[in-house]
């Protein structure tokens, strides 16, 4: 009796552990270096050459450092703020997340599910704005990260594009 109810303490103990490690690294997965794959860039996207990124999670704060080249008109499209930007933080539990890019103030709430994280987003300054979200989903092996940029300026544009990386 006593072993059979040791056995079965056991084995929830094990199962238990491994649950929480896998929820763990679920969120810690899309941590890492990732690099825009151009050759499947739609170019009607207008996205940064040569963007890089560097994912890293501190706490429950997701830390984005970017590398890309600047546009030589020195725009930025205004559905890039946040993602052509230097360093940028995202709460990924829920709660909002406020980043002030230049002029601009940017705010947003991420949530992470498995190996999707949703961005809600709003950015803008008192003559433009612009509000959507970003979807990042990882691939089944980790080595490959679409982020799904969709999304409607105040001026009626409309944003919808998808960049593909892979993990260095």
């Amino acid at each position: 009796m006593f072993t059979r109810r040791a056995c079965v303490i056991s084995i929830l103990a094990v199962v238990s552990v491994g649950l929480s490690f896998a929820a763990k690294n679920d969120e810690r997965s899309f941590e890492g270096k990732w690099k825009l794959d151009k050759k499947r860039l739609d170019q009607s996207a207008k996205a940064p050459a040569e963007l890089e990124q560097r994912l890293r999670m501190k706490g429950s704060k997701l830390i984005i450092e970017s590398k890309y080249e600047e546009p030589e008109s020195g725009l930025y499209p205004l559905h890039w703020l946040g993602v052509m930007t230097y360093r940028f933080e995202l709460n990924t539990d829920g709660s909002e997340t406020v980043n002030f890019i230049g002029p601009f103030r940017h705010e947003s709430k991420t949530t992470i599910e498995g190996n999707r994280m949703t961005t809600d987003w709003n950015a803008g300054i008192e003559n433009g704005t612009a509000n959507g979200q970003w979807v990042r989903t990882l691939s089944p092996d980790g080595k490959e990260m679409n982020l799904q940029v969709k999304g409607k300026a105040s001026d009626g544009r409309i944003i919808d594009s998808t960049l593909v990386f892979f993990r260095r």
